[in-house]
């Protein structure tokens, strides 16, 4: 039997972003790029109270990947999930405006599933953190584990890599979990998941910090490793192809093809080498070389004017 129990809320934006920075293959250095804020946390103490992690995802709050990383978590801290009610994949950090969120709480006789939005997954995770952030804050985000690979270019419209961008919105560190493959481990990957959130727990990585942790489609036994790369490349190329018109509209359909860019160092090239891979991304979309070089073209606000004027 499940009950239901819904509250209306409505949005608001709320505190600056931060993100951050990655060193070697082997060692993560965690730098904030933003202002300190309340969410700027140490390493976990148990006298300092319980660990709170919220969890999400896009594929929806009934999808096996979130029930089994949300169980696999508990040990780790106190648990609260959040997500769209439904599949919302593909949605990357969208939200929905103009209208009320109905934050909906599922459980069944034996367990409370947790909470579920009609919306997207940024919706969630935002609305979790204006309606039911715990005392001292969510000192994690986790989103996943997805159906589905988001390493590359596929990281860009990904809800689950969008939902851990708006944990990073908020100043909280966020993951995001994918695993590959038509015959899917969850099990495996909600363990790894994990041994790794406590490995966080220890390190404190400052707030903001996104990470994109990919599983490929391999057994324990088959994975090569774990590689720590940049986001970059491609195994598969999104796309529309036409189909027949309905009612004289043209109609179109998603594809997708194989695709074979894998830079050297990309999450791509180990992911397809059969690891595990974690790949650091950034709140901050600035491209600092290109800012320099803008830097240098000396842009004046009369260059629109007439050269005879």
């Amino acid at each position: 039997m499940t009950t239901l129990r819904n509250v209306m809320f409505t949005l608001r934006p709320s505190r600056p972003g931060y993100a951050v920075a990655l060193t070697s293959a082997t060692t993560l250095l965690f730098v904030a790029t933003g202002c300190a804020g309340p969410s700027e946390q140490s390493a976990t103490d148990p006298a300092d109270g319980p660990y709170h992690i919220l969890v999400t995802n896009d594929d929806g709050i009934a999808s096996r990947g979130i029930q089994q990383l949300a169980d696999a978590l508990r040990g780790a801290g106190e648990v609260t999930v959040v997500a769209p009610c439904g599949q919302r994949s593909g949605a990357s950090m969208s939200v929905t405006l103009g209208q009320g969120k109905r934050l909906t709480t599922i459980s069944e006789v034996d367990r409370d599933l947790g909470h579920c939005v009609d919306g997207t997954p940024a919706d969630a995770v935002m609305l979790a953190m204006e309606a039911l952030e715990p005392e001292g804050g969510f000192d994690l985000v986790v989103s996943g584990i997805n159906a589905g690979a988001n390493v590359g270019d596929l990281g860009h419209m990904s809800g689950t890599v969008g939902a851990a961008m708006a944990g990073a919105y908020y100043g909280v560190p966020s993951v995001a979990a994918s695993l590959g493959g038509d015959q899917m481990d969850f099990a495996y990957a909600s363990a790894f998941m994990a041994r790794f959130v406590e490995e966080l727990k220890q390190r404190a990585p400052d707030p903001g910090v996104v990470l994109s942790v990919n599983f490929p489609a391999a057994t324990e036994d088959e994975i090569a490793g774990v590689a720590i790369g940049r986001m970059g490349g491609s195994y598969i190329r999104f796309g529309y192809e036409e189909v027949e018109p309905e009612d004289g509209v043209r109609v179109f359909r998603p594809r997708f093809d194989p695709a074979d860019t894998h830079p050297p160092g990309s999450d791509t090239e180990a992911y397809t080498a059969g690891m595990i891979t974690i790949a650091p991304l950034r709140f901050d979309w600035t491209d600092e070389e290109m800012l320099r070089e803008l830097g240098a073209w000396g842009l004046d606000h009369r260059m629109a004017e007439s050269p005879d004027s």
